[in-house]
């Protein structure tokens, strides 16, 4: 493993065989992409550290209204576990290096966004199951004007008898083991390092981001530098390795 970085804060600390790369900016009160409004936060009674697609939806449901993707990630607790990725062969796919998709991993909660256009309205839903081998898979079209259903996210990747993820993710079957019937699982994927973007790039993205003429982006970038430490996220080699 990588040894830990912090950049930024004027430090860097190296730690043989140890921990993750991680790079880490002062958290600001503005949301300084291209917005005035205060920074998302977890409102209280709520985690900030979503262990399960419900959790998650739970804490969608309590952010202020319209909530954006940018605003739920603000959200999540620090330090943030990422893996971003140029790799266009998906249903979220990365606009280029520079505006990749981004998985979040929060333990067995693996949740994807992705910097700039049309997909970075969506969030992606995994909770890892059988040993990280599969995973229950779902998504919400963002903003929410209001709060959803507890099962929505499942709703949003029906058809047929199965879901839209079941062409890539292949052995699709019933999630018996959640209460929602409209729930399936299928292969968990972990991301290809042939396409990784490394956290260092992505930081400097967001540090020269323009957001006068590209402050959609430049929120997202914020959402995840500017709230403290990012560090890389690490997937189970138990897990089929994507394309």
């Amino acid at each position: 493993m990588a040894g830990v970085m912090v950049l930024g804060l004027g430090v860097g600390v190296g730690c043989a065989g140890g921990l993750d790369a991680g790079v880490g900016t002062p958290e600001g009160n503005l949301a300084d992409g291209g917005s005035s409004r205060p920074r998302c936060h977890a409102p209280a009674g709520f985690s900030g550290s979503p262990r399960s697609s419900q959790d998650a939806v739970a804490l969608l449901n309590a952010l202020p209204k319209p909530t954006s993707a940018a605003c739920f990630v603000e959200s999540l607790d620090r330090p943030l576990s990422i893996f971003a990725t140029s790799s266009t062969i998906s249903a979220q796919p990365a606009l280029s290096p520079r505006s990749p998709r981004v998985f979040l991993r929060l333990d067995e909660l693996v949740l994807s966004v992705a910097i700039d256009g049309d997909s970075s309205r969506k969030i992606e839903f995994s909770d890892l199951i059988a040993g990280d081998t599969r995973s229950i898979k779902g998504e919400l079209l963002l903003p929410l004007s209001e709060p959803v259903a507890r099962g929505a996210l499942y709703d949003g990747v029906l058809s047929g008898t199965g879901t839209v993820c079941g062409f890539c993710h292949s052995n699709e079957e019933p999630a018996a083991m959640v209460d929602f019937p409209q729930a399936y699982s299928s292969l968990a994927f972990r991301p290809n390092v042939r396409y990784q973007v490394p956290l260092t790039t992505l930081a400097h993205e967001n540090q020269v981001c323009d957001r006068d003429t590209e402050p959609a982006r430049c929120e997202m970038l914020s959402a995840i530098f500017g709230g403290g430490d990012v560090i890389e996220a690490r997937f189970s080699e138990a897990m089929t390795l994507f394309y």
